[in-house]
């Protein structure tokens, strides 16, 4: 209890008050408290953290599988080739879409046949593009394939090892 109980009157010490050489008050500080920084900056990492697997990269879709093409008898298949020399329809080279779509229909209809001959009823027309090649090159080429109205078309690709 305080030595003036006895009056009647409550007193409080407060320390940081006293004036009888306790602790002083202190100005204010000027450095910065960087504890709750520190804690907000964790929370924030811990959040991204955990909602960015969360983001939305497309929507899931099955994706094709790389498979074995089966061996089949040469001119059962037409190749389409692409890169940045020009188009090629098997072997034969072209440049302007007309002659192309007039090429690829011609040995469509040769390959489908000799096909059907041998009972083939998998992809007729492989295209294949260079990997240096522009991919709207390729893109191109593939308008083009469609409006020649092939519709079964197998996209060549290399199997690397490992």
């Amino acid at each position: 209890m305080s030595t003036q109980a006895h009056t009647g009157r409550r007193t409080r010490r407060i320390p940081y008050k006293s004036d009888h050489g306790g602790v002083h008050a202190s100005g204010p500080q000027s450095s910065i408290n960087v504890t709750p920084l520190v804690d907000v900056c964790l929370v924030l990492l811990i959040i991204f953290m955990v909602v960015t697997p969360m983001l939305g990269r497309g929507k899931d879709v099955q994706l094709p599988t790389l498979v074995e093409a089966d061996q089949h008898k040469e001119g059962d298949q037409v190749f389409i080739s692409v890169d940045d020399e020009g188009v090629w329809v098997n072997q034969d080279p072209y440049t302007q879409r007309k002659d192309f779509i007039e090429a690829l229909q011609s040995e469509i209809s040769m390959a489908e046949g000799k096909a059907a001959a041998s009972g083939y009823t998998g992809p007729i027309l492989f295209l294949k593009g260079d990997k240096s090649t522009n991919y709207g090159r390729v893109r191109v080429v593939m308008e083009w394939i469609q409006e020649a109205n092939v519709q079964n078309i197998a996209l060549v690709v290399d199997v690397g090892e490992g």
